[in-house]
């Protein structure tokens, strides 16, 4: 009893000695922190048990899920405190105020924690952040406020089609592109994440070989989706927000485009069980080629990926599902590579040097350097994989590429994330984006890098992925999925781009120097 009343003695003390704090940053906005009040920017959670002594101080009420940044300069001495998961951030130095705890509604009841650091009048203070919940200050008053800042776009690579910030939580997915008959690009990209825009594409056109760009479209309900140009029409394949495989023609080179409604009108397979990348169309023997995943496997991913090739007659109507061919599916074993295969996906229609068709995927294995190559039977029905013949050593393989044949060359192509032991930092191969590699092969058995096209020494938050591109002439032009610097809180992670960019490798066939 003694005990417990020193204990609200001392905390009586320090609560009247907390100062009145002035915040700047992004990410966040001042609220009255009460029981019932929001207690996340981008979520309908409340706060509950708030302790009575902070009933009616000020909070920094955050973006659930979305690093922001946060500064606090004290009016007079005295301690400040802030709150949230314990894994939110680095807090050597701030003291645990055991007696504080509160939680907000979401389905586990999270706990809040208190801490407190003192510090000095006019010292300012970076609050740290992290984990989902991030930290919030709170005090007896706060001024100021969120800080207009604007993105600065200086430092990035190449040309910024898009750039989305990570406080939006709509994170730039799946990037690509095709040159037009009469020279122009088309490039479009799709959004993932919780914020406004998921699961839509959006198409935009460069006029002056990708200098600049307009938008076009914004295509709802379209995603894991790639362009193609077929017999003077523009095509964008993929699937649906329901995983259902679909596909749009496009007669005015991307400013509008067809609706998928029906098996007569784009959607190809109905089933909601389908899975893709922007990979490559390819036409072949008299029919267009492009792979595909269904996700009926189960086991998680990415072993839940059966991969499988579809094709249609060059002749055929490609908004009709009638018109298309379905391989069998191949299922992947985690027995492979002496148990260190974990799956495939997102593969690459290819034609070999003697005439044949392949499916090359991205292979899953923490290592990485390794793509899976399945064959396809010359009418489309049958695929088969071969897992004592089927693993290429392919730099990059952990994660997403596109392969190309120049004819000109007589070489295939692709630009690739590889991995080192320099620059994984002890992270898995899928997890290292930060380095774009140009490499090329005589027979798609034996690779070799050429150069590195793109490199931050940062894989946490950096990274050059699911890079697509096309030949056009002597240079190769591509569009990334960017995680970079923007002068505002940067990208969410390697993972969570905030960029949507277009590149250009120029003289792509000649040796390095």
């Amino acid at each position: 009893m003694v005990t417990s009343c020193i204990v609200s003695l001392v905390l009586a003390a320090q609560l009247a000695a907390a100062p009145a704090v002035r915040v700047d940053g992004v990410g966040f906005e001042v609220a009255e922190l009460t029981e019932g009040a929001k207690a996340y920017m981008n979520r309908t959670y409340v706060w509950e048990n708030v302790p009575e002594p902070l009933r009616g101080w000020k909070f920094t009420r955050l973006n659930g899920g979305v690093r922001g940044t946060l500064s606090a300069t004290p009016s007079t001495d005295g301690p400040l405190y802030i709150a949230g998961a314990p894994s939110g951030g680095d807090l050597k130095g701030w003291r645990l105020v055991r007696e504080w705890v509160f939680n907000y509604t979401d389905p586990n009841r999270t706990k809040v924690r208190v801490f407190a650091k003192p510090h000095r009048a006019g010292q300012r203070v970076d609050i740290p952040q992290g984990g989902w919940t991030g930290l919030m200050l709170l005090a007896p008053e706060i001024a100021g406020g969120p800080t207009d800042l604007k993105p600065d776009h200086s430092q990035v690579p190449g040309v910024v089609i898009a750039h989305s910030p990570q406080h939006t939580q709509s994170y730039i997915g799946c990037p690509s592109i095709v040159v037009l008959p009469d020279g122009r690009y088309v490039a479009s990209h799709s959004f993932f994440g919780a914020g406004v825009g998921r699961g839509n594409t959006f198409v935009f056109r460069s006029e002056d070989k990708g200098r600049t760009w307009s938008r076009l479209a914004e295509l709802e309900r379209q995603h894991f989706s790639s362009l193609f140009v077929h017999r003077g029409a523009l095509y964008l394949m993929g699937t649906g927000n329901v995983q259902q495989v679909v596909i749009r023609r496009s007669d005015d080179d991307g400013q509008t485009w067809t609706q998928p409604r029906d098996g007569q009108t784009g959607i190809l397979l109905p089933e909601k069980a389908y899975h893709s990348a922007p990979v490559p169309a390819v036409l072949h023997k008299g029919r267009l080629w492009r792979a595909m995943e269904d996700s009926q496997a189960g086991r998680g991913w990415p072993r839940q990926f059966r991969a499988f090739m579809m094709s249609a007659a060059e002749d055929a109507n490609l908004l009709q599902a009638s018109s298309w061919t379905c391989s069998s599916r191949v299922e992947s074993r985690d027995t492979w590579l002496d148990r260190e295969f974990e799956g495939w996906l997102e593969g690459n229609a290819v034609v070999t040097p003697d005439g044949g068709l392949v499916n090359i995927l991205r292979a899953h294995t923490w290592l990485g350097g390794t793509a899976a190559v399945i064959r396809v039977s010359p009418d489309g029905k049958t695929a088969t994989f071969d897992p004592q013949t089927g693993f290429i050593e392919f730099p990059g393989g952990a994660t997403k590429f596109t392969i190309r044949f120049d004819p000109a060359s007589r070489r295939y192509w692709s630009l690739t994330n590889p991995v080192n032991e320099d620059t994984r930092h002890g992270r898995s191969a899928a997890s290292v984006r930060n380095a774009l590699a140009l490499i090329s092969s005589p027979d798609l058995a034996r690779w070799t890098a050429r150069r590195v096209v793109l490199q931050h020494p940062d894989p946490v938050s950096h990274a050059f992925q699911y890079v697509d591109w096309q030949f056009d002439g002597d240079d190769i032009v591509a569009v990334s999925r960017t995680a970079f610097d923007d002068g505002l809180t940067g990208a969410h992670n390697f993972h969570d781009a905030n960029y949507f960019t277009f590149h250009r490798v120029k003289d792509f066939r000649r040796d390095p120097s």
